[in-house]
């Protein structure tokens, strides 16, 4: 046999066997997905497994067991995050207020009474709030313990007293 020949097949088997290791590596790395993976395309529902992965989506499904349907929210969140838009799809039969966070409290109070609302919800909980003080404060608030990355409060805006006026 030619040596031309024999470093071919030696350079080849050498390529193969390494392949071959990539696929057990990939196998055994992926594979508490498989099964996952196996019934998503037996019930062809491929395109959920990426929106599973974000935390702001798996919140929104937690509130839309939390919150009934007939029940009025508002929804403290600047609007060029394209989040509001995301949350109001998500928890649509509910009725939808947004005020942004920078919301003096005494508005909010305002908005909260005036809308009936009986939720509220910062899609940031883990950043301050102009009306966060307040709101710890008064007793028409209840936190609601959901895990993820903002904050549902119980409202009850019976007892929110008084008007706003600027």
């Amino acid at each position: 046999m030619k040596l031309s020949q024999t470093w071919r097949r030696w350079l080849i088997r050498l390529f193969l066997g390494l392949w071959g290791l990539q696929i057990i590596w990939l196998g055994w790395f992926f594979a508490p997905e498989v099964q996952d993976l196996a019934w998503r395309l037996a019930s062809h529902r491929i395109g959920a497994a990426i929106r599973q992965e974000d935390p702001f989506y798996r919140w929104l499904l937690v509130l839309a067991d939390k919150i009934p349907p007939q029940a009025t929210y508002v929804f403290l969140d600047n609007y060029e995050a394209g989040k509001e838009i995301e949350a109001r799809y998500h928890l649509t039969p509910r009725r939808h207020v947004l005020l942004p966070p920078a919301v003096p409290p005494d508005f909010l109070f305002y908005a909260l009474r005036q809308e009936r609302a009986s939720y509220l919800i910062i899609r940031e909980g883990d950043k301050s709030w102009d009306s966060q003080e307040a709101v710890a404060q008064s007793p028409a608030f209840r936190a609601v313990p959901v895990p993820g990355p903002g904050l549902l409060f119980r409202v009850d805006y019976a007892r929110l007293l008084g008007r706003f006026y600027d």
